[in-house]
């Protein structure tokens, strides 16, 4: 893992695309978070939310290719906080989704992790042809 800018504003994270690496996610993700929010919800939300990002780009984006990367960028800016996550894969139509609501969903592995991003957070968008999520949550007042 190699942190390439690390300010109060700014965390930005290059890793290879293992899941080894999540746990470093976690922690830096926290701190970063903990510097702009004290409700414990809320940091948990960002937490959650950013590992399950990273790890989606590890795993379906990557492909498990530990030759491949992902970028972890966390910013603030006023009272939002944006989170973004890139991987090396071939990218993807968040439209053809599965929705996991649906009962001939309701036991089938994965496709929860989309739903609980676009449910928990304040605003999402993909980008780079699905290379690239960018999650974004109004901080607590």
């Amino acid at each position: 893992m190699h942190i390439e800018e690390s300010s109060p504003e700014r965390l930005r994270v290059v890793l290879p695309s293992r899941f080894e690496e999540l746990d470093q996610i976690v922690d830096l993700s926290e701190t970063f978070v903990g510097q702009h929010a004290t409700d414990e919800e809320f940091v948990y939300k960002v937490v959650l939310l950013t590992t399950e990002a990273v790890t989606n780009a590890i795993e379906h984006g990557n492909a498990l290719d530990e030759s491949k990367t992902v970028t972890l960028e966390m910013v603030h800016q006023g009272a939002v906080l944006a989170v973004g996550v890139e991987d090396q894969g071939p990218g993807f139509d968040p439209n053809t989704v599965k929705d996991p609501l649906k009962e001939e969903n309701l036991l089938a592995e994965g496709g929860r992790g989309l739903f609980l991003i676009d449910e928990m957070a304040d605003r999402v968008t993909y980008e780079e042809g699905g290379r690239r999520i960018v999650m974004s949550f109004d901080l607590p007042s």
